[in-house]
């Protein structure tokens, strides 16, 4: 596709032509899938990225100013996202280790060489999170819980929730989209 064409297809998505953004998606999908699967390794998160990508690029699409190539633009929002998951996921690891065990009330043991205000604020955090956490609706804790803490497949989630795909991930989105709310709001007030 050449430059032009995806110029017309960029301003035809912004007057609201999904079909327009339809056709960058299907040019730009197999690099974008490349890209993220270079560097994240589980298929299902891969779909979940290359989707968030295609999210990101199509609600910050009035930004692209056209100085670069779309598919370099597209590029840097696919690496924004890995390095967010990545980030993401290590920080999840930590908190499992904080937290593997339900029935420990979560507690939190400090290191001996730790800065008191960074445990005092570690274990705010850690309150904070498990509070949301089980604030949230029992389906969407539940898969929360498996997919984030416990790192299970969509599939194994699947047969343990007796939940078809579209529902397990709508269980997912909503506790996200809730997590995100509740942390929002806890910055907002100055946390």
């Amino acid at each position: 596709m050449s430059q032009i064409e995806e110029q017309e297809l960029i301003r035809r998505t912004l007057r609201g032509d999904q079909d327009a953004f339809e056709s960058l998606y299907r040019a730009h999908f197999p690099r974008t899938w490349a890209i993220v699967a270079h560097r994240v390794w589980n298929r299902e998160d891969v779909e979940d990225l290359v989707q968030m990508t295609f999210m990101r690029a199509y609600l910050g699409l009035e930004g692209f100013r056209g100085e670069a190539a779309f598919s370099t633009w597209l590029t840097q929002i696919a690496l924004n996202v890995c390095a967010t998951h990545l980030r993401s996921r290590q920080a999840w690891r930590s908190w499992l280790n904080a937290v593997s065990d339900p029935a420990s009330e979560w507690a939190w043991e400090p290191s001996r060489t730790a800065n008191p205000e960074e445990v005092l604020y570690r274990k705010e955090c850690q309150t904070l999170v498990r509070q949301a956490v089980e604030g949230l609706p029992d389906t969407c804790r539940e898969a929360v819980w498996m997919r984030h803490i416990e790192d299970r497949s969509y599939n194994e989630m699947m047969e343990e929730l007796q939940a078809p795909m579209g529902t397990v991930k709508t269980w997912l989105y909503r506790a996200r989209r809730k997590l995100k709310e509740d942390f929002q709001q806890i910055e907002g007030i100055g946390m």
